[in-house]
């Protein structure tokens, strides 16, 4: 059977972006992560140290968001990597990240990256 765990709607106040002022004013995040595993049909779940401690997922995600980056893609990659090198065993990751007005320019508009891993 196939196990996903999603942590989704994680808001976060960062500092990322290629202008100058986007250092400066920061901006608003929202970042969702999904992490497939294959399970055995009779696997049972009794505990934490059985499943994807979703907890450790938001801990990883947060902290990558405190460091200021010029791209999303930067940062959604460095998240797919620090959860791939904490949960070994998964079959597949993918992290979004949404930007909020990126610059103040886009009258609402957002950006938003996907990426994965396998």
């Amino acid at each position: 059977m196939n196990l996903q765990t999603a942590l989704e709607n994680m808001e976060f106040f960062s500092y990322h972006g290629l202008y100058p002022d986007e250092k400066v004013t920061g901006g608003k995040f929202t970042i969702a992560v999904y992490i497939d595993e294959q399970c055995s049909d009779n696997k049972e779940f009794k505990g934490i140290n059985e499943v994807i401690n979703y907890e450790l997922v938001y801990q990883i995600v947060k902290k990558e968001m405190e460091i200021s980056r010029d791209l999303i893609e930067e940062v959604a990659s460095n998240i797919l990597r620090k959860l791939k090198m904490t949960f070994s065993s998964v079959e597949n990751i993918t992290v979004y990240i949404t930007k909020h007005n990126p610059a103040s320019n886009f009258n609402g508009a957002n950006a938003k990256v996907r990426l994965s891993l396998k």
